[in-house]
């Protein structure tokens, strides 16, 4: 029989076997962004899932190696991925 942190382990690792490298990246610039809010930025409408953020919209990247980046709108943070200016998280 196995122990319960051998199959907690393995309950975890079978949850995100299939997480894209990406959504767990979303995880963490989430957690920073949380620690580290910044001013609201200033957009004609607002930021929904899939859409391209203006160049006009300052990123903020916590980690250089990162592929996305954060920005705050309405008081919630809004992840994008750096590549594309896409927004791939809205809010918590």
């Amino acid at each position: 029989m196995m122990s319960r942190p051998v199959l907690l382990a393995l309950a975890l690792l079978a949850a995100t076997a299939g997480t894209p490298a990406w959504a767990q990246d979303s995880v963490n610039v989430l957690q920073f962004a949380l620690s580290n809010p910044t001013d609201n930025a200033q957009m004609a409408t607002p930021p929904s899932l899939g859409d391209s953020v203006p160049q006009s919209v300052a990123l903020r990247q916590p980690d250089p190696n990162s592929s996305l980046a954060y920005f705050y709108y309405n008081g919630q943070p809004v992840i994008v991925d750096l590549k594309t200016r896409s927004v791939v998280r809205v809010g918590q």
